[in-house]
């Protein structure tokens, strides 16, 4: 699981064009077959993904790819240069099904924990919404 945060906590997030690069991003490392994604969720200041890496990729450079494509896009959407995102990221090694269904369960359920939804369906940056959910691997769960 990884967790990016937009820098200063800029709101970016509100934004459906940047949410629709963000999940285009997503979606490109998947068709490139980078990644299998699990879960993910689009906040306001933050994003936070699960997925598991494929065969001969690093977590940096998956990283470091997807936040210089997509800050490079917002920029250009926005009309602005500078940084986007917050340096570095937060991760967390998933040891097992059980910690691994726990936090797709965490990330679905971050708008409501916010207070930004009712149910987690209702947020549509979210794997937890209609939409989203097409985005999924998820039979590639362990």
């Amino acid at each position: 699981m990884v967790t990016k945060v937009f820098k200063d906590r800029q709101r970016l997030g509100s934004d459906s064009a940047n949410a629709k690069i963000l999940l285009g991003s997503l979606n490109h490392l998947r068709a490139t077959d980078r990644i299998k994604l699990f879960a993910f969720c689009l906040m306001p200041d933050h994003l936070h993904v699960a997925f598991c890496l494929l065969p001969g990729e690093e977590l940096s450079e998956v990283v470091r790819s997807f936040s210089k494509f997509t800050a490079l896009q917002i920029n250009r959407h926005r009309s602005k240069s500078g940084s986007v995102w917050q340096e570095g990221f937060h991760d967390r090694h998933c040891r097992d099904r059980d910690e691994l269904v726990s936090l797709c369960e965490y990330i679905e359920h971050n708008p409501v924990r916010a207070g930004l939804a009712d149910v987690a369906s209702d947020w549509e940056f979210s794997s937890a919404s209609l939409l989203g959910n097409g985005m999924l691997d998820r039979e590639w769960w362990p």
